[in-house]
């Protein structure tokens, strides 16, 4: 028989994860421990509590469930149980409820993490409100269908993103390290989101790609916390797809990640540059530069290198980049061409 939670004794989060660096995440975070009898909640963020109404106190030691309500689908429940059951991942809608009884469609992420023997310690849940029907329906129908598409390649992202942080989770000595790249990715479409959502563009199906790369650095500069680095921006006014401005968000989330996490070992002063411009090529061109340390000898970037590595090579690879790497004691350049007809 499995032990009852115990408020008084909480259970502790998985080993190398820290609280601190999850409780301020920009998106609602849940971790539950199967290992209790009725699989309760272990720990909510600040995001959770906002989306929800509910507190740490009123949510810790419950399951997840209390969220459901009258209009909870029967079928999603379902499919959670059996993805639990199985230990596998799941990405659904779902109508939960609020602690005033509001409902909200709940855009909900569920994956196991694992120790180095791969046994299931615990479930990861992440949270994303969608925007409210009745706003839809206020507005136009290109509207509505952009707004459902964007939402569906954002989950398909997110989902990909969470497979490729549990394989990188298993290789790290630190689950923390990899928390922090997370929250980076998953924030960079997050701004995506936000952009499309809040109908400050100009094109529905469009984002001004110059404004919201400039997003994307602050950010994660912002996130990333040195001080002593410098990150400098010169974003032109360029337009892209959904799509297209997804994939190059990422690349930008990769480039600079790495650049402010390895560029500069010891707390050294330094400068990050990113471009992103059009050239006489018709190309857009995306650049980064940082005066840091440059790469190891030994280190062929990014045909070796971490999961980090292969993300930038894949999503050049969708975009029909060209992509280029020149370092060396003085820094390192990563400039990646981009035909223009691949933002359309």
């Amino acid at each position: 028989m499995r032990p009852h939670y115990d408020p008084d004794n909480p259970p502790e989060v998985p080993d190398g994860i820290s609280r601190s660096s999850m409780r301020d995440l920009p998106f609602a975070l849940v971790i539950t421990d199967p290992n209790l009898e009725d699989h309760p909640i272990i720990f909510v963020n600040r995001s959770f509590e906002r989306i929800t109404g509910y507190t740490a106190e009123m949510a810790l030691g419950r399951n997840c469930r209390f969220l459901q309500g009258e209009e909870t689908d029967e079928a999603a429940r379902k499919r959670i149980r059996e993805a639990i059951d199985a230990e596998k991942e799941i990405t659904l809608d779902i109508v939960n409820y609020r602690a005033n009884g509001e409902k909200f469609l709940n855009l909900l992420m569920i994956a196991p993490l694992r120790d180095d023997d791969g046994k299931v310690t615990h479930f990861l849940g992440i949270q994303s409100e969608h925007y409210e029907q009745a706003t839809y329906a206020a507005r136009a129908s290109q509207l509505d269908a952009a707004l459902r598409e964007m939402q569906h390649r954002v989950k398909n992202h997110l989902a990909m993103l969470l497979s490729f942080i549990r394989l990188e989770a298993r290789r790290s000595e630190s689950a923390h390290s990899s928390f922090e790249v997370l929250a980076n990715r998953v924030e960079t479409l997050s701004l995506l989101y936000h952009d499309l959502s809040s109908g400050e563009q100009d094109g529905v199906t469009c984002v001004k790609l110059g404004a919201y790369v400039s997003r994307v650095c602050s950010t994660l500069n912002m996130l990333d916390g040195q001080r002593d680095v410098i990150v400098n921006i010169d974003a032109e006014a360029i337009e892209a797809k959904v799509e297209a401005a997804s994939q190059i968000g990422l690349l930008v989330s990769e480039l600079l990640t790495n650049a402010l996490q390895h560029a500069f070992p010891d707390g050294e002063r330094g400068t990050v540059v990113v471009r992103l411009w059009q050239n006489e090529d018709d190309c857009i061109c995306l650049q980064v530069i940082d005066d840091g340390a440059g790469l190891p000898e030994d280190c062929n970037w990014p045909e070796e290198g971490n999961l980090g590595a292969r993300i930038v090579r894949d999503l050049a690879y969708r975009l029909d980049a060209d992509l280029s790497v020149d370092s060396s004691e003085d820094g390192t350049r990563v400039k990646i061409a981009i035909p223009a007809d691949a933002l359309q």
